[in-house]
């Protein structure tokens, strides 16, 4: 209360009527001296904080990008490891390699090559048709977990289902599976 009282009673009028025009020179340099320290630093401050903000935004960013990226590297190795830890005489020996250990190959009615291809001559693409005939859907499960986590890269690339014609409650099964290899001249 007393200060506002204080203050409600100068009146810079008065104050600056009964001082000497020097004086009253060196009060009105000082406010503008004040003045022109204060508002730079104001619109500095202002446009330090947006800045700071877009650099946090772009931080941001970058971390995200970075982990993904370090995401991806991640599954790639592990697929360029996986997908070339064994060599292979082919597709149907392979094929054969992964069906033997499940016990189906009796239930094999034929795997037929249908072709290759060079992709990007750094890796080679090679395809064959499986049929199967009276398998269960254990078997057909176990078929797909072997051919997911064999040590080589294959690509299940069309899968046909139908009830088998003898036994309703059995499948005939053909699938069109891809194995990608290095290719002589590729990835070393």
């Amino acid at each position: 209360m007393k200060i506002k009282k204080v203050l409600s009673d100068i009146d810079i009028r008065q104050y600056l009527s009964g001082r000497r025009p020097s004086s009253k020179i060196l009060l009105l340099s000082a406010l503008l001296g004040l003045y022109i320290l204060i508002i730079p630093a104001f619109i500095w401050e202002k446009a330090s904080s947006k800045e700071l903000s877009q650099i946090k935004a772009r931080y941001t960013e970058f971390s995200i990008l970075s982990a993904e990226y370090r995401s991806l590297k991640e599954q790639a190795g592990s697929i360029e490891e996986k997908s070339f830890l064994t060599k292979t005489s082919g597709i149907a020996q392979t094929l054969e390699d992964v069906f033997l250990s499940l016990g189906v190959k009796g239930k094999m009615r034929f795997i037929r090559g249908i072709g290759g291809r060079e992709i990007k001559g750094q890796l080679n693409e090679e395809t064959a048709e499986i049929q199967m005939e009276q398998v269960n859907m254990n078997e057909l499960v176990n078929i797909l977990y072997k051919l997911e986590n064999a040590p080589l890269l294959l690509s299940i690339q069309k899968v046909a289902i139908k009830k088998s014609f003898d036994k309703p409650d059995l499948l005939d099964v053909t699938m069109t599976i891809a194995l990608f290899t290095r290719s002589a001249d590729g990835l070393q």
